[in-house]
């Protein structure tokens, strides 16, 4: 009797119908929650008069409903003079009783700035210090005032192109006294209409308009602008699709508002609802809109691809199981299609000119309903859950064992959902705060929210914004000369920069190979001959897998040979240094990942993927039935293949803020599976897990134990991963440090060899025999090839958080 048939009538004492699963993790992993934003009721510009008494500041932090904020969140206030030596302050802040004053000492401008005390949420405004009167002059749409990038800058046009835009401006003098004898000038393609209040644009270049006054002693005051040719302001979300989704090439959006969340975006009443005035929605700023359309009456949001209100792409991704899964549905219809589209929140073709606003699309990416959930610790606590009017589902499927949408067994993922898709040659994106979604106190609510933003073109330049939020915050793939300047990358639940090649070579089934026999003995073979189906060598491989998933006793043997069988279905020539994508990385913060900050992707790559060798996997968990169909239907080959690698450089003063609680690193994002959930359900085996299923981590912190590389607080560990390399299959992928100040705490690569922690199972019992199978089934099919990661050493930047204000300086060239 075949061993195959042996462990399927080892199995059937256990088998049961599973009519669902629903996997929800017992442990809850919460985050810091910091602060959203500063609300303060402080226009671009205020006016205070030189005095002994101290001008009380008072500010509020908003924190996501229902969560509260960690510590590091209170308010504290700083002031700088606008321009010149600081060591004349024009003013100064100081504290007393818990509140902060500014005291007025000499004539001048200033930056006044408000943030928490980690540093990384802020607010700012400019103050004028005047001894008599002093002309208050700014934008009436108020400016988001938490730009990085110091140029304010304004479209050609607005609303859409050929209509000349126009700056609508407030101005008046303080203390009181009237606007008599103004004496304006302008300086490059502007007029100033006073009586209109105006600034109308004349064509595009740097600018100004200044304000003084002939009969009264005044500090003349000036709005300084840069006016971006061709640029579209954008005021309005019907603005923002123009410049996006509705149009064929794109425009260049120059952000003039922020579009924000719902409760973010609208007041609302104690239940979170959005409170009415007449049926009409009440904004809480005017420089803040909702992203999407929302109907207050039905309280639903439309996001209608029809209608450019959202874009969707053909996946760039491997999606050769995609296509199988597809045929294989034509002719059996008890079974679902698959999507090979990924969904855009906003696709940008052009420059994008962010002026420091935020775009927050969590209305569309979010889950709309939530679950109790009991945690290991008694508490509930509500997990965000995905009802049928959820369009960002979470990642395509690279590929499925199993059905993939009824329970599969184990998914490798591919593209996702995209929040901001660039997509083109030389575009700049400046100054934006953009994100996903808010999310709560914990990284794994955001699996199914999508990328934040994706790069899809060459020479590309991000520079002093804050990508935030998201399943992966940032993904290049097969884009050549990115550059990522100055920016923040946090909160993701897997890596904050993503970066990987959409080409590959398919499995060269006539290179000659050498295997081994569980004995040492070496045959040399043309790959076809060892793996093909009809062939006696796919009975040999089909036979030695089956020994490693059930048995596995020799195990140097074993060793040599499985990595053997590696090497073979690794063979591609010409792809070393064969770069198809480069990443320039220079004076960035990376802050607060689930797994790393930086991931350099690879294909999975197995035997199983090219011939679904052992067959005794399908076979087995064929036998299982979820709502009525087989949990197996059918098994995809030739599916993967090698990656073309990709380069990354770090350089200047980028910093890995990046510590995570080492026994809380959550891989579940970087595989989904249901195995567990069978095993469990049916009484294989007890509490296997995705950590039991996959050890990366507990080897990973044994690696960074050895290497002392670990920091401690209250009572926790803490590692830091700044880069890791995808296994499973070859990754021939490059990273450099060239220029980049901070690599002396930058480790070489270590490598996370999995393979001995599967080789190293008991199979003393069948009971062991059918866990280690149950074990082995996720390598099985990833593949043989061990993890690489670099670890932060000397515990750089242990104990602190990003800070705006570096950000800024170095905007300022500082």
């Amino acid at each position: 009797m075949k061993k195959t048939n042996l462990i399927i009538l080892l199995v059937f004492p256990f088998l049961i119908a599973l009519v669902c699963i629903i996997t929800v993790n017992s442990t809850y992993n919460r985050i810091d929650v910091d602060i959203s934003y500063i609300d303060w009721e402080y226009n671009d510009m205020e006016g205070f008069r030189i005095s002994d008494t101290g001008y009380p500041l008072r500010a509020v932090g908003v924190n996501q409903r229902y969560y509260a904020v960690s510590g590091g969140n209170e308010l504290i206030w700083r002031v700088e003079n606008k321009t010149g030596d600081d060591s004349e302050p024009c003013a100064e802040v100081y504290e007393s009783n818990g509140t902060y004053y500014l005291k007025a000492i000499r004539e001048g401008e200033v930056v006044i700035t408000c943030s928490n005390q980690k540093g990384n949420v802020h607010r700012q405004m400019t103050g004028v210090i005047y001894e008599n009167a002093a002309i208050l002059f700014y934008p009436t749409v108020g400016s988001s005032q938490t730009n990085i990038d110091q140029t304010i800058y304004y479209g050609q046009y607005d609303h859409e192109r050929g209509n000349p835009a126009k700056i609508d401006m407030t101005m008046f003098v303080v203390p009181h006294s009237d606007l008599k004898d103004l004496i304006v000038e302008t300086v490059g393609n502007v007029h100033f209409d006073e009586a209109a209040k105006v600034i109308e644009i004349d064509g595009p270049g740097k600018a100004s308009v200044t304000l003084s006054l002939a009969s009264v002693k005044v500090t003349p005051v000036t709005f300084s602008f840069e006016v971006v040719e061709n640029g579209v302001n954008v005021y309005t979300y019907e603005d923002l699709l123009y410049c996006t989704n509705r149009s064929e090439t794109g425009e260049i959006a120059v952000l003039r508002k922020s579009f924000e969340s719902l409760q973010n975006a609208y007041l609302t009443d104690s239940n979170g609802e959005p409170v009415l005035s007449g049926g009409i929605l009440q904004k809480k700023a005017n420089n803040v809109e909702c992203f999407g359309n929302y109907d207050p009456r039905t309280k639903t949001f439309s996001f209608d691809l029809e209608k450019g209100e959202i874009d969707s792409v053909t996946t760039t991704y491997n999606r050769n199981f995609i296509d199988q899964w597809n045929a294989f549905v034509k002719t059996n219809a008890n079974y679902s299609e698959i999507t090979d589209q990924v969904l855009v929140g906003l696709h940008v073709q052009k420059d994008f000119y962010g002026n420091g606003y935020t775009i927050n699309m969590h209305n569309l990416t979010y889950p709309y309903a939530s679950i109790p959930m009991l945690t290991n610790t008694g508490e509930t606590v509500h997990i965000p859950q995905l009802t049928k009017k959820n369009l960002f589902r979470g990642p395509l499927k690279m590929y499925t064992l199993g059905d993939p949408n009824n329970v599969p067994l184990v998914s490798l993922y591919g593209q996702d959902n995209v929040g901001m898709y660039v997509d083109g040659d030389g575009i700049t994106v400046n100054d934006i705060h953009v994100k996903n979604c808010d999310f709560g106190d914990r990284l794994a609510n955001l699996a199914t929210v999508g990328t934040v933003m994706e790069v899809a073109g060459n020479g590309v330049t991000v520079k002093n914004s804050r990508i935030s939020n998201g399943k992966n915050v940032m993904r290049s793939f097969s884009s050549m000369d990115l550059t990522l300047s100055n920016c923040m990358l946090s909160n993701a639940q897997n890596f904050l920069f993503v970066t990987g090649s959409n080409e590959y070579v398919e499995v060269d089934t006539n290179s000659m190979a050498s295997f081994y026999a569980l004995d040492g003995t070496q045959k040399v073979e043309v790959l076809e001959a060892f793996i093909s189906p009809d062939g006696e060598g796919d009975e040999i491989l089909n036979t030695f897998m089956t020994e490693f998933c059930t048995n596995a006793t020799e195990r140097e043997n074993m060793r040599r040979a499985l990595l053997a069988i590696q090497d073979a279905v690794n063979t591609a020539q010409g792809l070393q240094d064969n770069f198809k994508g480069s990443t320039q990385i220079e004076d960035c913060f990376f802050y607060r990942s689930g797994i790393s900050s930086i991931c350099m992707e690879s294909l999975f790559n197995s035997p199983f993927l090219e011939t679904a060798a052992p067959s005794m996997i399908t076979d087995i968990f064929a036998i299982f039935n979820g709502m009525g169909k087989s949990l197996v239907p059918y098994t995809a080959t030739n599916v993967s293949g090698i990656s073309y690698p990709v380069q990354l450089n770090i350089s200047g003063n980028t910093r890995f803020y990046d510590y995570k609680v080492a026994n809380e690193i959550d891989l579940s994002g970087l595989i989904e599976e249901n195995i567990s959930a069978i095993a469990n359900s049916v009484g294989i085996a007890a509490e296997i897990d995705i950590d039991t299923i996959f050890p990366l981590r507990s080897m990973l912190v044994q690696r960074a134990n050895a290497m002392g590389v670990m920091r401690s607080s209250d009572g926790k560990s803490y590692i830091n991963i700044p880069v890791a390399f995808y296994g499973g299959g070859l990754n021939l992928s490059e990273i450099t440090t060239s220029g980049f100040e901070n690599k002396d705490s930058f480790s070489g690569a270590i490598d996370v060899d999995l393979l001995d922690s599967y080789l190293r199972l008991s199979n003393s019992s069948t009971a062991d025999t059918l866990k280690g199978l149950i074990l082995k089934t996720v390598v099985t099919v990833t593949g043989f090839e061990p993890f690489s990661f670099h670890f932060t050493t000397g515990g750089a930047y242990f104990g602190e958080t990003p800070k705006i204000t570096d950000l800024i300086a170095n905007s300022k060239g500082t």
